[in-house]
């Protein structure tokens, strides 16, 4: 049995692998999250006054993290949080495995080890899990709703989609866009998929010009990864919808990558959030103007996750209150969430223990 202490001081001894994942962190910032979400850095190990009583928490465990195959950063922060509060983790990873992610936990030192367990599969012993912690599509949520004992907790991270809002839409605008965009293939749900440019059509029919030449620059800098038959066809069918739309009088205008689909961009007048084929692909739509912000892009402003907004402004950030993001950020950090950040508006550690009260 370790302490959260000394599990942090452990979790400290891989920190340069954690970094690129977790964001920069040490054990002053570990305690704060912990006195954060849970009141108190030893409130996993001690009796912790709260007003006319005493409380102490206990992590609910085993707990179980299903993680998709996106990007490795849910794998990371997931399991770094169980280990935080000291559950056993089951760690259900894709078939194709996660190679950053399984090299991470081989180097665990053993108070560490001994508290993860990682399968591609799912044995049916783990269906006894205390909790789950759920990343994936709508089905695989469906799937494990019906898999798990009724009654437990299960933290959903299901499909969301990220958006940016661009109020200066300069060269450096376009190239922040381009990083958040293409990073990590625009497969995790803090990729961006739109962006809303202020200043009305033309403005956003110029950005679109800039972004479409920032992002042919970052893939001539990074070429993608090889794209499966079904993943090429699905940008391939989307630019041909766009051609046929413009061909229709729609105010729409495609750039491309000639030969390939390595990036693409789609300038649209009609504001409506939808997500497109990822890959790097990319929609760019002038803001809308007054105070019907949610109802002029439509229902999938429910899934959204951040908005990366520039410049980074409180008095501009709150102009796109009515969209409600859980979470925003400046263009070019979309992909960079914070350690403090409430994942999809949660408390990820709050929602990993359970309180004991002694009066």
């Amino acid at each position: 049995m370790t302490t959260t202490r000394q599990r942090i001081e452990a979790l400290l001894a891989s920190r340069d692998h954690l970094v690129p994942w977790l964001g920069d962190f040490d054990a002053t910032s570990l305690h704060a999250l912990l006195e954060t979400q849970l009141g108190a850095v030893d409130a996993l190990d001690a009796w912790i006054p709260r007003g006319d009583t005493r409380a102490r928490a206990a992590p609910l465990s085993p707990l179980l993290h299903v993680i998709s195959g996106n990007t490795p950063h849910s794998a990371f922060q997931s399991v770094v949080r169980g280990l935080l509060v000291g559950a056993h983790n089951r760690v259900k990873l894709p078939s194709a495995g996660m190679p950053e992610f399984e090299a991470w936990v081989a180097m665990l030192p053993p108070e560490l080890s001994a508290l993860v367990e990682i399968r591609h599969d799912f044995p049916d012993a783990w269906r006894d899990s205390t909790a789950a912690v759920l990343f994936g599509q709508a089905s695989t949520m469906e799937t494990f709703r019906h898999m798990l004992p009724p009654g437990i907790p299960i933290i959903e991270h299901g499909p969301k989609l990220s958006i940016g809002v661009v109020f200066d839409p300069d060269d450096r605008a376009a190239e922040l866009a381009a990083r958040d965009i293409l990073a990590f293939e625009q497969r995790g749900c803090l990729s961006l998929q739109a962006v809303y440019v202020a200043g009305g059509p033309i403005s956003a029919r110029a950005f679109s010009e800039r972004l479409a030449r920032a992002m042919a620059r970052h893939r001539k800098e990074e070429p993608r990864l090889p794209l499966t038959l079904s993943e090429s066809g699905a940008i391939a069918n989307a630019r041909e919808l766009v051609r046929f739309q413009a061909a229709n009088g729609e105010d729409t205008t495609l750039w491309e990558s000639p030969g390939d689909t390595s990036w693409t961009v789609v300038y649209q007048t009609d504001p409506t959030l939808a997500p497109g084929p990822l890959n790097g692909y990319a929609t760019v739509h002038p803001l809308p103007s007054g105070g019907r912000l949610r109802e002029a892009l439509g229902p999938e402003t429910a899934y959204l996750s951040t908005m990366a907004i520039h410049p980074c402004e409180d008095a501009l950030a709150d102009r796109m209150e009515p969209l409600a993001a859980p979470r925003t950020c400046a263009l070019g950090q979309s992909q960079q969430p914070p350690l403090f950040w409430h994942h999809d508006g949660r408390m990820p550690l709050a929602d990993l223990v359970m309180w004991r009260d002694r009066s």
